[in-house]
């Protein structure tokens, strides 16, 4: 594992070093188009479960645009922890959250040394890698087994009637199945949201739950 995604993650964080040196502390420096499409993103994430006192995992955490949402609007006074790629990312977080821990951590080569209530996922599977597939599976299967109730995450839909060069489209079928097959009977896929009103919808989100029952892992 240590060595089959190491040029994608090499290539993800001089990407988004790149856009924050750009950008700096924007919505365009995540790669997202503005602050109100972001915050669209974050209340389907934060449906996940009632996070306001729980241990959450900020996976993919940018400049820490989530915790600003979560303190804002649910009242979020549980233990945060963001992990990113990017160590220009994780030292903006520092310098603008005090108290707040954020490691600059590859989890597919360093593990994962801690459990969470939540893990959230925002915007990490979209970028066109060497194997995407592959990628988001290895991350996921990596993460939730670190999860106490909850994990969400969210994916650019192979249903659209148009495909962005660079960006990766997943069946999200095939998401939802991986997830119900190897992670955990207890999966809810939401595609029913628009990101920007009077347009198709072009994302899913898929809230994956421990309910202590273990899938059946047979799919391919």
């Amino acid at each position: 594992m240590s060595d089959i995604f190491e040029e994608d993650i090499l290539h993800l964080s001089r990407h988004y070093s790149g856009l924050l040196a750009r950008h700096g502390d924007s919505p365009q420096a995540v790669q997202w188009a503005d602050a109100a499409t972001q915050e669209n993103r974050m209340c389907i994430l934060t449906e996940v479960g009632d996070l306001r006192e729980a241990k959450v995992l900020d996976f993919g955490c940018g400049t820490g645009h989530l915790l600003s949402f979560l303190r804002e609007n649910i009242g979020f006074h549980g233990e945060y922890v963001g992990y990113d790629i990017s160590k220009e990312m994780v030292a903006t977080c520092r310098q603008k959250f005090s108290g707040v821990r954020f490691e600059a951590l590859d989890v597919l080569t360093q593990g994962i040394p801690e459990d969470f209530d939540y893990v959230l996922i925002n915007g990490v599977f979209n970028n066109l890698l060497s194997d995407n597939w592959g990628f988001m599976t290895a991350l996921l299967s990596r993460l939730f087994p670190h999860v106490r109730r909850g994990m969400v995450f969210n994916a650019l839909s192979s249903y659209v009637d148009y495909k962005s060069p660079g960006l990766f489209y997943v069946n999200p079928e095939r998401v939802f199945r991986y997830c119900k097959e190897m992670l955990s009977p207890c999966v809810t896929l939401r595609h029913d949201y628009q990101i920007k009103l009077g347009i198709v919808p072009f994302e899913f989100t898929v809230y994956v739950y421990s309910c202590g029952i273990a899938p059946k892992k047979s799919i391919n």
